[in-house]
């Protein structure tokens, strides 16, 4: 019986495992983002007002995940805080990735790297829910975003974009 059920869980951590080239490939296409990055937004960049934070993005787990922390501060008065992890999904290694924040949201995001140097989050559709979409791309030595927002049957509007620095 225990010989049983090691060689289940044998086979079942197997067929989960990702290997290092799928992991490094798919990791590659992200690398611009690791680091540390201070970054503004202008008056007329998002519906909350000027602002400023501090984010940053880190390989974790044993390099199976890239992890962003967070956090921002508004003329306002508005402080947003979060957490986004981006992982890949088992077996063919497609990068995912799930939002949380200060403010309980909670996204689900499929990742896309169309070009070198850019990435693309993009919420799933098929729900009768605002669609989101984050997007960064490095414009010199600059980290450059939007993310948007698409209420159900209409086309995405700019909510908020910014420019970093490590």
């Amino acid at each position: 019986m225990k010989l049983t059920v090691m060689l289940a869980a044998l086979v079942v951590h197997a067929a989960c495992a990702q290997t290092p080239a799928q992991a490094n490939d798919a990791w590659k296409k992200m690398e611009f983002l690791l680091g540390a990055w201070t970054g503004i937004a202008g008056e007329n960049d998002t519906q909350i007002g000027a602002g400023q934070g501090v984010a940053s993005f880190e390989l974790d787990l044993d390099k199976k995940i890239i992890v962003r922390h967070n956090r921002a501060s508004y003329a306002s008065g508005v402080k947003h805080d979060d957490l986004l992890i981006i992982y890949l999904d088992i077996p063919d290694s497609t990068p995912r990735a799930i939002y949380f924040d200060s403010e309980g949201h909670v996204i689900r995001y499929n990742v896309a790297t169309p070009a070198p140097g850019k990435a693309v989050f993009e919420s799933d559709g098929s729900q009768p829910a605002p669609r989101y979409r984050l997007t960064y791309w490095m414009e010199r030595s600059s980290l450059r975003g939007t993310f948007e927002v698409a209420p159900p049957g209409a086309d995405y509007q700019t909510y908020m974009s910014w420019i970093s620095k490590r």
